[in-house]
Parts: C-alpha cells; structure tokens; sequence
C-alpha cells in the first residue's frame, strides 16, 4: 500500500526540524555565531523549509514579551543611573554589625530584592564592585563572593513574572494559551527557593567556593588570570642575540610567546631558536605580577612604558583598572584599532584576558567579545567617563554616592509603580512597562539614543527570531508525535514523576543552552503534556519557569555567571563544584512543592 503523500511530507518535516534543532543547539554550545546571529539563521531555515509562514516568522518581533522586555532595559537603565542599588546595598551591608554571615547575608538578600524587579544583568553589573569592597573589607577572597552575587541575583529573579525574561516569554505563552499568571505568582515558591539558596550559599561560601583572588594590593590580584600583552626588548635586554630557549622564559616566568613581530612582520614559526633582536616585539601570555618580574630583569618595555606597582599607581594621576565589556557594548565584534579606542577614550589597553580561549593577535587586532576583561591604563579623569559608559562594566571603582540626576526620584519609583499596577489589574505588564519607558525618557531622565543602548540586542533579537520555532512544533505536530512517549512516563513515573523529568531536563538543558531559548522549545511541549493527561497546565509552566532560570553549573549558562567569571577568578569546575549539589536542592524542592502550590 502506497504511503500517504501527507505523511511523506510530514515525516520531512520533521526531520527537518530536527536537523535544524539540533544544529542550533551545537551553535550555541560551540559559540559558532554571535547568539542573535543563530538564532535568526534557525529563523531564516525554518521559514526556507516551509515549517513556519511569513506572518509566523515576523510574528515574534510584534510579541508582547519581546516589547515588555525592552521597555524593562530601559526602565532598569534608569533606575541604575541613580545609584540606589550601591547606596542601598552598602547601607544593608553596614548592618550586619561586622559578623561576616550577617554582612553577607543581607547583601545577597538586597541583590535578590533587585533582580526581582530589575533585569538581574543590571544588578550584577553594579554590584560586581560593590561586591569587591565587601570582600575586602570582610577580608575574604572575591571568589568567596562573586558566584552567590550571581546565583542571588538569578533565584531573585524566579520571585517575580517581570524578574526575568524568561519569565516574561514563559509569561507570554501561557496567556497565548489561555492562563494567566499573576506578577507574584512565583513568590510563593520563589522566596522558599531563595531561602534555601541563601543558607546553600552561606555553607558553600565556607566550605565549597574557593579562595583563587587573594586580598591584597591592586597588581596583586592579577595573578589569577593570564593576560595577553606585548613587550619590546631594548637594547640593554639579556635576551638580545639570545633564543627562548637559552633566555628559559617559560620556567622562569611562567610566560608564553605567541608570537614575535620583528619590523611589523610577525614570525610564529621556529620562535625556540630564532636569535632576539633589539625592538623585537614579543606577543605574550604571562600573569601581570609575573610580567612585572620579567620586565624588570630582562629589561623589557611595556607600549606603554609604564611601571604597574600599586604605589606608584597610588601617587600618580595615572590609574590602573579593570574592565570588562558589557553584554551589550557595541565594542564587541570590533578590535580596539577598528574603534580607535585610543583617540576615543584616550586610554591604553595594557592586556585583555579571555576565558578558555588563547588569542593570538597584537591586542589592538583582537576582536572583542562579551564579558572580555581589559587591563586599562590612564589618568583618573577619563577613567570617569569610562564609568558612565554603557560598553563596559568598571570593576574596580565603587561610586557610594546617590546620583540626583533630573528627576531621580521618579526613577527610583518608576518600577514599583508599573508592579503595583500590573499587580493590581489597573493594567497589563507590557502596557505599564511601556508607558513608564516613555515616561523616562519624555522627562529626560533617559535620553533617546542613552535608551537604545540600554537594551539587550541580543537579547531581543533572539527571543523574536526563536519564538516562531513554537509554530514550527505545531506544524510537525510534535505533542501528538510524543504523546505515547508522554503518556508512559507518565504511567510509570506518575504525574509527579512527569514533572520532575521535565524539570531536570530543562535545568539541563538551560545549562549549556539559552535559557530563554530553552524556555520556548519546552514551554508548548508542556502545556501539551497537561493537555493529553487531561491536567491543569499550571504546575507544568511553573515547573518550565523554575527550570529555565536556574542555571548554576556552567559559567555560560547564564550571562551573570559568565559575568562573575573573571572577578572571581573562577574555573569551569568551580561552578560545577558549587552549582551540581545547589540544582539538587532546588530540583527536589521545586519538584516536591510545584504540585501542593499549583495543583494538578
């Protein structure tokens, strides 16, 4: 009997989505393409393969999510101009009456209360400083602090629908189906999960966390990662006329040349034997501390010619600092010669650091990326400006001040105020968000193109271009495909045990993927499963909700880990370590209560 043409093309279709699923998946793991670039190519191949329509494909950039998502940057942006976050958490800090616990405690109480409110990417951003200074003044490693300011600010952001937005799409979707979802909703589960990650943290922070940043000077510090620099040998260097081999650098410095340039032409091959020469610039991989040994004795320069001791540093008006490049700086994908940051910023970048990555470029030719880490040298007054740039997160400078710009004190109220009246039905999330967006900057608290740059590109793009890939599910009609599939687990795990795989299973996934492209592939597929078991779907998208966002085990899963991951001086396994045992707990908390809370 001949097939059924429909069921031939069909099955096309579906390996179709497939291969494309899985692609995506592999691109954003292996960081392929820019995240927003992926996401539109899976985008353009769902609609070349016929799985989604015109309309479908551009249905996500007129999204409700997507627009409330962009009005809260800009919102977040002013309330972060005041400085009430640094003012407010210092002051909590300064309560807990010099007992470590209670000091840390209330700061990552008061980086909850925030990320609950404002996008957590903000939160962390600004507090990454503020978590320095505590770290020094309670005299413990910044490894101690900087992954709970990360893990805080992501269990803060599960306390509220506008937290994060995950929650916002998640949010989206199920009033697409039907079922609307309170902006407190999550609280009821939300603030158990912060509590049990706030004692989890408190435990880790003694016994688990590492101590890789010492507390120390300024130059010190730096030990913990490797940066790449260039030095150019002088006429009175030992190495001149010598090899790598004879100079012993690597043993002796714990440095690697990349590469040499010799009158602007680069040698990478044969470098162990090749004799030095005077103005030889050499490309090369060493921790600042040790750097400033072998320039000393092989009497080498720096380009910028420049001792990088802490006294000095302290008694000149050139400072030390650094910096790393924001989420969503317009810097990255340019080197630092295509932005002329020199004549720009009149600063010079001394070193970059990367993670797991090796670059083997002069530093004006790197391509920069997110989260990219800058050793910058220059006088106190540009490094001023530098503060107030929206392309980079300043990590050494902490502001105590309140900022009474034009209308500060709306500012500060303008986010409670759109809660209260999603809150209270006086209207809906992306209704009051946007006007607020267009109050601020009406006002001027946030100019026109200052809140363009406010919002996450990335972000937006890639929630806009994955949204179609719900309809793509529906047209290959992959609930019904996985219905038996859902029915036995179902069977033999019970409705219970159905959730807890979903859960894990997307906690998983979030890991290594997008949370928020994870939250799209997973939300339709369970309100599906409630549908075919005849269950309240409910307990199922808050179980998508939870899982989405609770990303501790790698530092890419989610962008404040990745953030974190240079201050703290953190390894892979370092978030492994910490991260595996606190999705355990939250995994088998959620797990237990999602049914009592949200009944099926």
């Amino acid at each position: 009997m001949m097939p059924n043409v429909s069921t031939i093309m069909l099955d096309m279709q579906t390996i179709m989505f497939f291969t494309i699923l899985v692609i995506s998946i592999i691109a954003f793991v292996r960081d392929w393409f820019p995240i927003e670039v992926t996401s539109l190519l899976v985008l353009a191949a769902l609609l070349l393969t016929d799985l989604i329509t015109t309309e479908q494909a551009i249905a996500g950039f007129s999204n409700k999510a997507v627009i409330t998502i962009g009005a809260m940057f800009i919102l977040s942006h002013a309330f972060s101009k005041t400085g009430f976050i640094t003012v407010f958490t210092v002051w909590l800090e300064n309560n807990g009456r010099g007992r470590n616990w209670a000091t840390t405690t209330l700061f990552l109480i008061s980086v909850s209360i925030f990320s609950a409110f404002i996008n957590n990417t903000a939160t962390v951003a600004i507090l990454i400083p503020v978590a320095r200074d505590l770290a020094q003044r309670l005299k413990v490693s910044a490894s101690k602090i900087m992954m709970p300011l990360s893990f805080a600010a992501i269990v803060g952001g599960t306390c509220t629908v506008i937290g994060t937005s995950t929650n916002l799409i998640v949010n989206e979707m199920a009033s697409d189906a039907g079922y609307r979802i309170g902006v407190f909703e999550l609280s009821k589960l939300g603030l158990i999960l912060l509590a049990a990650t706030l004692a989890y943290l408190l435990i880790a922070q003694k016994w688990i966390l590492p101590s890789r940043v010492p507390v120390s000077g300024l130059t010190k510090k730096y030990h913990m990662g490797t940066y790449l620099t260039e030095v150019v040998l002088t006429e009175a260097s030992p190495l001149v006329g010598k090899n790598f081999l004879e100079g012993n650098l690597g043993v002796t410095y714990d440095l690697t040349v990349l590469q040499i340039i010799r009158k602007g032409k680069p040698i990478t091959t044969n470098m162990r034997n090749i004799a030095l020469k005077a103005e030889d610039v050499l490309l090369v991989q060493c921790a600042v501390e040790k750097l400033q040994v072998f320039k000393s004795e092989q009497k080498v320069l720096l380009l910028t010619d420049i001792k990088m001791d802490d006294k000095e540093i302290a008694d000149n008006e050139n400072i030390l600092i650094e910096a790393m490049i924001s989420p969503n700086s317009r810097l990255a994908g340019s080197s630092l010669m295509e932005a002329d940051f020199r004549r720009r910023y009149g600063l010079f970048v001394l070193a970059v650091r990367r993670y797991k990555e090796i670059v083997r470029k002069k530093i004006a030719h790197i391509q920069l990326k997110q989260f990219d880490t800058l050793l910058i040298f220059g006088s106190r007054t540009r490094m001023a400006g530098l503060k107030t740039d929206p392309n980079f997160i300043v990590l050494d400078e902490l502001d105590h001040s309140l900022h009474k710009i034009k209308y500060w004190w709306l500012a500060v109220a303008i986010i409670p105020i759109v809660v209260l009246f999603a809150a209270f039905d006086v209207m809906s999330i992306m209704k009051a968000s946007l006007l607020g967006a267009i109050l601020v900057m009406a006002l001027g608290i946030v100019q026109a193109q200052e809140a363009y740059k406010s919002i996450n590109w990335t972000v937006i793009f890639m929630i806009a271009a994955f949204i179609p890939m719900g309809d793509a599910m529906e047209t290959i009609q992959l609930a019904e495909r996985i219905e038996n599939l859902i029915t036995y687990s179902s069977g033999h795990y019970g409705d219970v045990g159905l959730i807890a795989i979903i859960f894990f299973l997307t906690m998983l996934m979030t890991s290594f993927l997008s949370n928020t492209a994870t939250a799209i592939i997973m939300t339709p597929l369970a309100i599906e499963s409630a549908s075919i078991l005849g269950l309240s779907p409910m307990p199922f998208i808050m179980t998508i909700m939870f899982a989405a966002s609770l990303s501790f085990m790698t530092p890419n899963g989610y962008q404040t880990n990745t953030m974190v991951l240079s201050p703290g001086g953190y390894r892979y396994t370092d978030f492994m370590r910490a991260g595996i045992p606190l999705h355990i707990i939250l995994g088998i908390i959620a797990v237990i209560l999602i049914p009592i809370l949200w009944p099926l």
